[in-house]
């Protein structure tokens, strides 16, 4: 097997592991056996092994020392700071997104809400509809221009995963944070950024 396709092996493992911790079809405080895994997976236990370690590095999963890999249990002091400091680097975000934004993230910021309009209300649809919606905030925050700003908020983002996950469980739910999507989208096209700022403290 060749090195790109042993890489891009790894990342089909990792995203299966990392939606089914944000699905709770791994809840949090679970341990994780690679052999049981890969079974799971019908992979081997080396893309497992290298999967498991990428997402402790983003703090989906722990590492114990002696006992191995478990689903990260965040407690509800965590949680808060971790929306707190989401907030704050949500409005920055937005605020810069919406003076400096490009016409090339305006685009893939409409692609992105097609794609999440066409979703089926079943499991794989809701697991999608959570990596999209990570993936518009994590454009936002690129399009600030700000590239520490971007990469503090896609490693926030990674955490709150299974939290957003909660919060657009329901087909109303996701429809309501479509519908903000898209009303965000035209703040930051039309540069207008107390508008954005106003919209995005409500959406977080």
């Amino acid at each position: 097997m060749t090195t790109r396709t042993t890489d891009l092996l790894i990342d089909v493992v990792f995203s299966n592991l990392r939606d089914l911790i944000v699905s709770n079809a791994l809840p949090a405080g679970q341990k994780l056996v690679d052999r049981d895994l890969a079974a799971l997976l019908e992979v081997s236990r080396t893309p497992i092994r290298e999967a498991l370690g990428r997402l402790a590095m983003i703090g989906l999963v722990e590492k114990r020392a002696r006992r191995g890999y478990y689903v990260r249990e965040f407690s509800a002091d965590e949680v808060k700071d971790l929306y707190e400091f989401r907030k704050m680097l949500e409005v920055q975000s937005v605020k810069l997104a919406a003076q400096n934004a490009q016409p090339w993230h305006l685009e893939k910021f409409d692609c992105i809400l097609t794609e999440l309009g066409k979703l089926p209300s079943d499991s794989r649809g809701h697991a999608k509809a959570v990596e999209l919606d990570i993936q518009i905030h994590g454009l936002i925050a690129r399009a600030s221009g700000n590239i520490s700003l971007h990469q503090a908020m896609q490693n926030v983002l990674h955490k709150v995963m299974c939290f957003i996950s909660v919060e657009i469980a329901g087909q109303g739910s996701l429809a309501a944070a479509h519908q903000q999507h898209q009303s965000l989208l035209r703040l930051i096209k039309e540069n207008d950024v107390e508008g954005a700022v106003e919209l995005i403290c409500m959406h977080v």
